[in-house]
């Protein structure tokens, strides 16, 4: 369960990460960071940045492997300089950028018997699914169309 202050702080670290790129000397910046008990505890995270309401980065992992703090910090900044289907965030682009972050909870397999049957099962804006089959692409390509997906970056090693 996540509070409006864990929210607030999962926030402004990724702003913050982001920020550091820019910043003649990346402690500045990360001086800033915010305190919060949970952001020393495992996470995993998606971070998605839009500007002008269109996908602008959206990189994330679907497992906790590491601190929160951490995971959102290199997810933010994987998000703004290294998501493929976007150049780089400039400096300029800051200010019209908007950072959301989805704090994931462990996933957990669905049982279903026809795509009507989970589909039912989703809550949207709240669930998200993790696909593991190579037999479901070419539905997957077919369902992906309705909402372009985030991407994932593997656990360091």
């Amino acid at each position: 369960m996540t509070t409006p202050d864990l929210g607030i702080a999962l926030v402004r670290l990724a702003r913050s990460a982001i920020a550091a790129n820019f910043a003649d000397d990346g402690r500045v910046a990360t001086a800033l960071e915010p305190a919060h008990e949970a952001l020393d505890q495992p996470g995993a995270t998606f971070v998605t940045l839009r500007q002008h309401d269109q996908l602008r980065g959206c990189i994330g992992t679907l497992e906790a492997h590491r601190p929160l703090r951490i995971d959102v910090r290199e997810n933010a900044r994987a998000a703004a300089f290294r998501d493929p289907r976007f150049p780089p965030l400039t400096a300029s682009e800051q200010a019209i950028t908007a950072v959301e972050v989805s704090l994931l909870t462990p996933a957990r397999p669905m049982a279903f018997e026809h795509e009507e049957h989970l589909l039912a099962q989703l809550r949207p804006g709240v669930d998200g699914i993790v696909l593991r089959s190579r037999f479901l692409i070419g539905w997957w390509r077919a369902w992906s169309r309705r909402a372009p997906p985030c991407m994932t970056i593997p656990a360091s090693p």
